[in-house]
Formats: C-alpha cells, sequence, structure tokens
C-alpha cells in the first residue's frame, strides 16, 4: 500500500506542471491576439507613413493631379490643381470633369479613357473666374481589388509654352517682313529707274500736247497719240507702285491654293529693268500642267525674288549672264515623314560666279554672307529657307565655283481632292 501510494504521489508530482488541452490553446490564442494585435498596428501605421509620403509628393507636383470616380466627379486633387482653378477641398464629391472642360472636350476625353491610357491631349480647362488654361493631358485607370474604377489625371499647364510659341512666330513674322524691306533697299537703283522712265515720258509728251494746242492748227491726231502714250505711261508706273506695295506690305498668316507660274511671271515684269541694265538674258520654261501649291503668294514672292536677287548679283562679273528659270512637277522623298510625295519644283540657275563647297551646307544659316560689310546681313536665304519649310517644303542647291548655281525649290502640290 506504501509503495501504490509512493508512486501515486510521484505521478501527482510529475503530471502538475502539465496544463490542460484547453489551457493550452488559450494560450495560443492569447498568444495570435497578440501578434495580430502588433501586425495590425504595424500595418496601420506603414499605410499612414504611405499615405503622408503621398500627400507630400503630390503637394510639390508643378502639375495638375486629380483623380475621378467612374463617373468623372473628383473625388482628391493636389494643391496646385486647385489654386490653379480657384477650386476648394470643399466642391469635391459634386464637382464633375465637364465643369471645367467644354463638351466636345468631355466627350473627347471620355473616348480616350475608354481605349485606355493616354497623354499628350491638349485641351482647355475654365477656372471658377471664366480664365481659359491651356494644358496637356495625361490619363489612366485603375481598378482596386474591391472593384471601385477611378480615373488619374495629369495636367501639364501649356499657357506660358504658348504664349513663348506666339512670341517667336511674331518675332519671325518680323524677320521675314524685314528681310523683304532689305531686298527693296537694294532694288532701289532699279526701281528708280522703273518709275523715272514712265515719269520722263509723261512729262515729255504732256509738253507736245500743250503745244499741239497753241499751235496755229489744232493737230488732234496728234494729241489723241500723245494722250494715250501718258495714258499707258501712267498705268505702267501705278503697276509699278502697285508691286512696291505688294512685296513691301505684311502678310496675314493664311494658306490657299498659290499658282507658282503667275508668282515668277509677276517677279520677272517687276525686275525687267533690272535685268535689261544688267544685259541678263532670261531663258524661261515654265510648264502650264502644275498644279498650284499650298501657300501664300507674298510669302513665295519673297523665295523667288530673294534667289533670282542673288542669281542677278553672282553674274556681275559674268561675261554672257544668263538666268534659266523652269518649272516641273517631280515626285521626291518629304524629309519629315520619308513618304514619297508630289512637288512642284522650280529651279533657277545663273552662270556666275557659283558656291564653294565649303560655303553650301552655311547658306542658309542665319547672318552668313560673302558679301562685304555694309552690304548684307546674311539674312536673305535663311528667311527663304524658312518660308518654304513653313510650307511643307525644301529647297537643294547644286553648285561649283565659276559655273553658277541652281536652286531647286520643291513644294507640295495641291490637288483639288485635298
Amino acid at each position: 500500500m506504501l509503495l501504490s501510494g509512493e508512486l501515486n504521489s510521484r505521478r501527482f508530482m510529475v503530471d502538475s506542471p502539465k496544463q490542460t488541452p484547453d489551457a493550452k490553446l488559450v494560450e495560443l490564442l492569447e498568444k495570435q491576439k497578440r501578434e495580430l494585435v502588433v501586425r495590425v498596428l504595424k500595418q496601420h501605421e506603414e499605410v499612414q507613413s504611405e499615405k503622408v509620403f503621398s500627400d507630400k509628393i503630390l503637394a510639390n507636383l508643378s502639375d495638375l493631379f486629380f483623380v475621378m470616380t467612374e463617373n468623372f466627379v473628383l473625388v482628391k486633387s493636389n494643391e496646385e490643381f486647385r489654386k490653379l482653378l480657384g477650386f476648394s477641398q470643399e466642391d469635391f464629391g459634386s464637382l464633375r470633369l465637364d465643369t471645367f472642360v467644354d463638351d466636345e472636350a468631355f466627350d473627347r476625353i471620355k473616348e480616350l479613357v475608354a481605349a485606355g491610357e493616354f497623354k499628350n491631349f491638349e485641351t482647355e480647362f475654365t477656372a471658377l473666374g471664366g480664365e481659359k488654361i491651356r494644358v496637356s493631358l495625361n490619363g489612366s485607370t485603375l481598378i482596386t481589388e474591391s472593384g471601385r474604377i477611378f480615373h488619374m489625371m495629369i495636367a501639364k499647364d501649356m499657357s506660358d509654352i504658348h504664349l513663348m510659341m506666339s512670341r517667336i512666330r511674331e518675332a519671325q513674322d518680323q524677320l521675314i517682313h524685314s528681310g523683304r524691306l532689305a531686298s527693296l533697299g537694294e532694288m532701289a537703283a532699279g526701281i528708280g529707274h522703273e518709275l523715272t522712265q514712265p515719269l520722263n515720258a509723261i512729262l515729255l509728251f504732256a509738253r507736245n500736247t500743250v503745244k499741239c494746242l497753241n499751235g496755229p492748227t489744232l493737230n488732234k491726231p496728234l494729241i489723241e497719240e500723245n494722250l494715250q502714250i501718258i495714258i499707258d505711261r501712267v498705268k505702267k508706273a501705278s503697276f509699278i507702285i502697285k508691286s512696291l506695295k505688294s512685296f513691301a506690305r505684311k502678310v496675314v498668316p493664311d494658306t490657299y491654293p498659290v499658282e507658282i507660274n503667275q508668282i515668277l511671271t509677276n517677279i520677272l515684269t517687276f525686275l525687267d529693268t533690272q535685268l535689261k541694265l544688267s544685259d541678263i538674258e532670261v531663258e524661261l520654261e515654265l510648264d502650264s500642267t502644275i498644279p498650284p501649291t499650298f501657300g501664300h503668294d507674298v510669302r513665295l514672292e519673297q523665295v523667288f525674288l530673294n534667289i533670282i536677287q542673288n542669281a542677278i548679283q553672282s553674274m556681275g562679273d559674268a561675261q554672257s549672264p544668263r538666268l534659266t528659270i523652269k518649272t516641273f512637277s517631280a515626285k521626291n522623298i518629304d524629309p519629315e515623314s520619308l513618304l514619297e510625295k508630289d512637288y512642284i519644283v522650280t529651279a533657277i540657275r545663273d552662270n556666275g560666279a557659283g558656291i564653294h563647297p565649303d560655303d553650301l551646307s552655311k547658306i542658309f544659316d542665319p547672318f552668313f554672307t560673302k558679301r562685304e560689310v555694309g552690304l548684307g546681313m546674311g539674312l536673305g536665304l535663311s528667311i527663304v529657307d524658312r518660308i518654304v519649310r513653313n510650307f511643307s517644303g525644301f529647297i537643294k542647291v547644286e553648285s561649283s565655283p565659276g559655273l553658277g548655281a541652281c536652286f531647286f525649290v520643291h513644294l507640295p502640290a495641291h490637288m483639288e481632292k485635298e
């Protein structure tokens, strides 16, 4: 019995430290509870830190950032967006995209969003005070794990860029106009001769008419002849003045179909006296079947006038100066798109001094000139090149020293279907 009791006592002593299954389960649950609390707190802290971090990023964005619901209702934006458009945080929830974009832009943005991510869509935002703000818009769509749809937009304010580009275009237009006036200044001697000739004729035949009227007999046929000559010379002087006004006037930037052959004919008529004074033989090969180009007659007059004037000057020492002008249609590669297109080509060739090979790559650079100081600023061909490129054309030049030069002006052909 004692042995049995002793064994029972020892069994009690061994079993007593052990926990019951319920106690173990409780301890395990407590442990998991503590770990869960720690993990939740840690996740909350991470979420809060991420929120603070993202808020700081949005606050420092110089672009306009905003988030919209599936129905394009604004729910969030950065401070720059609210500041520029004049909205407040309280407006969100009731403020829709079509509040600050017009209906056409709103429909287009919906189409872009439906198609997926988009970039560089230019439109206008209307601020609360009515101010128009030109922006470039990028957008994408986010679907959360719960299935909610959000449209995220980043808009770059393009107002300053558009203002700068507008000023650059104004400066370019002014530079082109200055180039035209400089060209007219170089033609001053020829223009003076152009006007002197009809004015002298008018004076001469007017005096003859007065003599006829004061004579003993009235010579009516001679008086009529003198008066008709006076009328013709007045018309010629008027044409010269009209041409001067055309070449000197500022251009309104607009484009329309232009006949190249007509422009070349007008220029040669205008330069007729200057060409005769320089004993220059002119050969014309104008293709009457070429289509028009899409441009501006005054700008294109400036292009061909400048090239022809350069040709006249380059033939100053030629024994038998000859100017050849030819127009024709040809296919060529568009330098920008690298696609083959139909072009109207105007080839202006002279037999003057030519251009040195080292200078061929520089002749269209601004302020490059081989003339003596005071005889030119070197802007003529630079302006010519810019005008042609603005009309989606290009210029090629072939020349050798002592063998003259040929300028090939390529301008896109304008078809009626276009």
